[in-house]
């Protein structure tokens, strides 16, 4: 029998109760989880070289007029698209000391007494401003120097699913839900609310202001 193909939904509701679910340690060590661009470039290489000639083409024909400004244009995404790798990298290892993260050039060692949880969240800033739109992303919750929940978020572009479920699955946690991390997030549901009604407010001044000016 063929076997079912690992999706981002399933992992994710395999693992959802982990959000209110206190870490206690790992099962295995030197388990890791990278965030690798190449490989995600090269399996899909013939998708991103059709988008790289598409959008070639069109800044080409857009600016064919002037050279100057389409080098500009050129530059520009090139320097996004180089930061948009660089700053989507990051490598997690579970070591006997604690769990190393690296993200970008940071990089650094948690006690897994300071790491409280470890999560996939479909949650991102995005949903925020594009309705339907789904994407995941890695939660290491932890306590900060001053007692204090925090929390990392890493998005899952170029996170291989397979060692996604295995890194997950690698952390011991207490099955029952901590009345802590409940109230957590609340309080982040509030702040996302929070945000959107700052959105929507902000979006109706710039449209109170140019009902003005055309009434000017």
């Amino acid at each position: 029998m063929e076997q079912k193909k690992l999706k981002w939904k399933d992992l994710y509701n395999e693992n959802k109760q982990r959000r209110f679910c206190q870490v206690t340690g790992i099962k295995k060590l030197n388990v890791e989880l990278e965030s690798n661009s190449l490989r995600a470039l090269k399996e899909k290489r013939f998708i991103v070289i059709a988008i790289i000639v598409l959008f070639s083409a069109l800044i080409i024909w857009s600016f064919r007029s002037d050279i100057k400004v389409m080098a500009i244009v050129f530059g520009f995404l090139l320097i996004a698209g180089i930061a948009f790798f660089v700053f989507n990298y990051f490598r997690f290892i579970c070591l006997e000391e604690g769990l190393y993260i690296r993200f970008g050039v940071q990089e650094g060692v948690f006690p897994y007494n300071k790491i409280k949880s470890v999560y996939l969240s479909r949650y991102n800033d995005h949903t925020l401003l594009i309705p339907g739109y789904k994407n995941y992303s890695i939660v290491i919750r932890y306590v900060d120097s001053l007692n204090k929940l925090r929390e990392f978020s890493f998005p899952n572009y170029f996170l291989d699913k397979k060692e996604t479920q295995e890194f997950l699955n690698n952390f011991n946690i207490i099955e029952t839900e901590d009345q802590e991390f409940m109230n957590f997030e609340r309080f982040k549901t509030l702040k996302r609310i929070g945000k959107i009604v700052l959105i929507v407010l902000f979006a109706l001044f710039l449209i109170g202001l140019f009902v003005m000016s055309l009434n000017k």
